[in-house]
């Protein structure tokens, strides 16, 4: 099985802004002193902003516009609402946290990609 150029930038992309989420939200906290869930919504914007610009440019080799953001966003926001429905929904039925984060780390990303493929640069 052959898995497309784009699967492979997009997921070299999220793994970069997920670094970026976290020298931000770090850098915040230990050296500016800012409340965690403040950092951490900080780091969310630049690393989504830096996710946005470099799949639309490098993953998905489309122009950058407003319309490609709003639609960027809205994936973004998706996913981040499946992710905490997820948790919810195993920890509803007694599951272990683990298991959300197993199933989160497994589902969503391949959800964000199609929702970015199919919706965002269609």
């Amino acid at each position: 099985m052959m898995i497309s150029t784009s699967v492979l930038r997009f997921a070299v992309v999220g793994a970069t802004a997920t670094l970026i989420h976290v020298a931000v939200a770090i850098g915040l906290i230990e050296g500016e002193h800012w409340h965690p869930s403040v950092a951490n919504g900080a780091a969310f914007i630049v690393a989504n902003l830096f996710s946005y610009v470099a799949n639309t440019r490098w993953s998905f080799e489309a122009k950058i516009s407003m319309n490609s953001w709003y639609r960027f966003v809205t994936v973004s926001l998706v996913s981040g609402l499946l992710t905490v429905a997820i948790s919810w929904l195993v920890a509803a039925a007694g599951g272990s946290y683990i298991l959300g984060i197993i199933l989160v780390i497994t589902l969503v990303p391949a959800l964000n990609y199609i929702g970015h493929r199919d919706f965002t640069y269609r």
